[in-house]
């Protein structure tokens, strides 16, 4: 099954029995996975969830038709992945899981996240929380963004160490305080063509695989992730997010939550994260409260639900290419334009304009730090101007939103880069005689190591793998020649 549109449950199936048995203890997180699941199979899980035992194989089979049991069969190897579904020759169904999810189900998803909702909320506070909360939350992940695209001394004061480590460990970005200065890499490129459903997740998943790789234990910290996106309905009203509560609902720009102060210092580290990450919003950390954020609800939709393509139409294009190699930004986004200007010479920046030029130095800046010439042509095509992009789409086909000069041009100026292959090597010179040259020749190309020869001047140059053979054999054979 393909995990693209559902990262979560790619991360899942790749944790052990015990994590995820211990994730499946809590109610609250389970019916968090049983959501995220699709719908077949939560369909499968819901057909043997009041059945004590284990179904046998061929019965399971007799209540699909069948020619859907392939299908279903895929999802059965999900929940079996999951660790949900156990016995391999049987149906059964794993009883902590079993066991929490009827809990869920009984209480409530609001009662099962275990957050306490304020009840009563200064005018103050709550008019400092209802003010722009989605404003606020895009700002402090284009924050994120801006530094990964265009590093800089203003951009790193809004943007943790946790993150800047997370940035390098994930193979986001390059050098750092000991190495240099730090730069975006293919893999942070790629980052920032990514939807925002997509972006927040890949960014979720490299934190707890970090926190893995430094020995912690990440089941706290995905319960409680698990648990917050239960206080999020994507029901939205004028295009505003709401929270769940009991059998209301009531937008998260009135509804705080208690910080517990029998929460771990993990789960309060935790929170601060997805603070920084513009996921949750807190006015002061002394209040001891929280808001979650608009920009959560991605946490709750599939990257290809109708919410990712709705925020992909939504985003409309701005570039204009000329076949002048000039770029035209109609955006006064400082975001955007610190992607556009990682492989762009920038001109001129007007109110709501800014004018650039695809030259060789500055393609070829954005080469060395390994973004591709695809990827510069997949961006500038997927942020067209709606001009643009309708021309292209009437001329069918003649008119392209990139110009095939320009296109071709910077897939030129990638080539250039590949004219010469370095290999590592070692080098053989000063040989005694000619008997001695033509017998490490001879060696080396019969075990495919030579690179380079040159019969006048007696030089063999043979790869660095292929260095200890000739040294193996040299001292074999040296009284031969």
């Amino acid at each position: 099954m393909n995990f693209n549109d559902r990262p979560l449950l790619g991360y899942l199936v790749k944790r052990s029995r015990e994590q995820l048995n211990c994730l499946y203890e809590s109610p609250g997180a389970t019916f968090a996975i049983f959501r995220a699941l699709p719908d077949v199979s939560q369909q499968c899980i819901l057909k043997i969830l009041w059945i004590q035992g284990s179904v046998q194989r061929s019965l399971w089979h007799s209540w699909v038709k069948k020619e859907h049991i392939s299908v279903v069969e895929n999802h059965v190897d999900l929940l079996r992945k999951l660790k949900i579904i156990e016995d391999k020759d049987q149906i059964r169904l794993n009883q902590i899981f079993r066991k929490s999810y009827v809990r869920a189900i009984q209480e409530g998803k609001y009662r099962a996240s275990q957050l306490k909702a304020m009840t009563e909320l200064d005018e103050k506070s709550r008019k400092s929380a209802s003010k722009d909360l989605g404003k606020k939350a895009t700002e402090r992940w284009e924050c994120i963004l801006h530094y990964l695209a265009l590093p800089s001394q203003k951009s790193e004061q809004g943007v943790s160490g946790a993150t800047k480590q997370l940035f390098k460990a994930a193979g986001l970005t390059s050098g750092g305080e000991s190495d240099g200065d730090m730069e975006i890499t293919s893999a942070g490129f790629q980052f920032l063509l990514l939807n925002q459903t997509e972006q927040i997740w890949m960014y979720i998943l490299h934190y707890l695989r970090m926190e893995e790789s430094m020995g912690k234990n990440v089941v706290a910290e995905l319960d409680f992730l698990l648990r917050l996106t239960l206080c999020v309905d994507h029901t939205h009203a004028n295009g505003r997010v709401r929270v769940a509560d009991g059998d209301r609902d009531q937008k998260t720009t009135s509804r705080a939550f208690f910080i517990d102060d029998s929460w771990s210092e993990t789960i309060n580290n935790f929170l601060m994260h997805l603070r920084e990450l513009g996921l949750v919003f807190i006015r002061k950390r002394k209040d001891g409260y929280f808001f979650i954020t608009p920009l959560f609800t991605h946490l709750t939709v599939s990257s290809s639900s109708e919410n990712s393509i709705a925020e992909k139409r939504s985003h409309a294009g701005y570039i204009i290419v000329e076949t002048n190699y000039r770029v035209y930004a109609y955006t006064d986004s400082s975001l955007q334009l610190a992607i556009l200007s990682t492989f762009t010479e920038m001109l001129y920046r007007f109110n709501d304009m800014s004018v650039g030029m695809l030259t060789r130095d500055s393609v070829r800046r954005a080469l060395q730090v390994g973004i591709t010439a695809s990827q510069i042509i997949a961006f500038l095509r997927a942020n067209a101007h709606p001009e643009t992009a309708a021309a292209a789409a009437a001329s069918s086909g003649t008119v392209q939103c990139v110009p095939v000069t320009v296109a071709d041009q910077i897939r030129l100026w990638e080539d250039e880069r590949h004219r010469l292959v370095f290999f590592e090597s070692a080098l053989y010179s000063t040989f005694e005689s000619e008997r001695e040259y033509i017998g490490v020749k001879e060696y080396a190309r019969s075990q495919d190591i030579l690179l380079w020869f040159d019969d006048v001047q007696r030089l063999v140059v043979v790869t660095e793998e292929g260095h200890d053979k000739v040294k193996a054999w040299w001292k074999t054979n040296k009284a031969n020649v």
